[in-house]
């Protein structure tokens, strides 16, 4: 049912019944939907292309973009592929630094947040001036959504995900939270480099174990685990974030606090009498915004409810997943790990 409702399936869902409604007697205000719906697109892949410019300008190096139900990434050549998770429909861009230079880093990243904005500004005073001239509605509809966009981005809102004007507010203060958040850039680039875990810095895991644990600071999460299990095993990847397991999981925080959940999940598992209804409780509390986590989550709870076939076809898929995205980035092969001391504990299950 999950897939069905997936973001492609609904957004071909939209135009086929638009075109279809095209020649009923419903057709005019059907085609007034339809084509909103594709100038929003329009208008969500030029803020989100105005990143990846800005990005390419800092000299970033870029890694995905995703609009709607398209997602265009880098791996390593450049692939485009159906966006699954409705969470990034609104539009998201990601890139990273090629490299560290904490001088450049704060004009670096301001170029790259700043880019969003400045496109869709700039796309809203050409659609202003063809309104001007025309008088046309589409050149009216594009304004008002390229306002309404450039208005929400540069609002300094803090939410599951921050506004580009949040960043740029405090990458424009400094101070701790300024470098707290270049930390997290910095432990980005290694997390997204095709290095193994095993041959990552030893400065920055050093410095990862001492970071203040707080929601800003979860991706030293990702770094330590994967760290500590592929030089160590389970036991001491999962305490190495220990600290992180407490952290409150709200509404706001759910998606930035999924991985953590999945690894709490995970060691009710792999308990000797595991919790179902916790391991379930746990579930609700995902999307397949991780899709890796998520599938291994749902893989878990298959098995738990007796689909024995189910809950390894998915880690089959998990394990697939990862092998193929470990030629581009290293951490897959942690996770690919991870999916192994699940599957091995199926193993001793059945």
């Amino acid at each position: 049912m999950s897939k069905f409702f997936s973001p492609v399936n609904m957004s071909l869902l939209v135009i086929i019944t638009g075109i279809g409604l095209s020649f009923t007697s419903f057709s005019e205000t059907s085609n007034f939907l339809f084509i909103s719906f594709i100038i929003m697109l329009i208008v969500l892949f030029i803020h989100e292309l105005g990143h990846v410019i800005g990005g390419k300008l800092a000299g970033y190096q870029f890694v995905h973009m995703t609009v709607g139900p398209i997602t265009i990434e880098k791996v390593p050549t450049i692939k485009i592929s159906a966006n699954t998770n409705w969470v990034t429909f609104g539009g998201v861009a990601s890139c990273i630094p090629i490299e560290i230079d904490l001088s450049d880093m704060v004009n670096q990243h301001k170029k790259f947040v700043a880019g969003g904005p400045i496109a869709t500004l700039l796309a809203f005073i050409i659609s202003l001036v063809m309104w001007f001239i025309t008088q046309h509605d589409i050149a009216m509809l594009f304004t008002i959504l390229h306002l309404a966009i450039f208005a929400a981005t540069v609002s300094p809102s803090k939410g599951t995900f921050r506004s580009d004007g949040s960043v740029l507010l405090t990458l424009h203060k400094g101070g701790k939270e300024a470098e707290t958040y270049l930390a997290g850039l910095i432990l980005l680039k290694e997390l997204m480099s095709p290095k193994k875990p095993q041959d990552w810095e030893e400065q920055l895991i050093e410095e990862a174990q001492h970071t203040k644990v707080s929601i800003d600071t979860v991706q030293t999460a990702f770094l330590l685990f994967y760290y500590h299990l592929v030089t160590g095993n389970y036991e001491k990847a999962s305490r190495s974030i220990a600290s992180f397991k407490n952290l409150p999981v709200t509404t706001k925080t759910k998606l930035n606090l999924q991985f953590i959940t999945h690894i709490r999940q995970i060691d009710y598992f792999l308990s000797f009498e595991p919790n179902v209804q916790v391991i379930k409780e746990l579930h609700l509390q995902m999307s397949n915004f991780e899709p890796i986590s998520y599938k291994r989550s749902e893989a878990m709870v298959a098995y738990l409810e007796g689909d024995k076939k189910r809950a390894y076809q998915l880690l089959e898929e998990v394990i697939e997943k990862c092998t193929k995205g470990s030629k581009q980035y290293g951490f897959f092969e942690a996770e690919r790990e991870l999916t192994q001391v699940v599957k091995q504990q199926l193993a001793k299950r059945a």
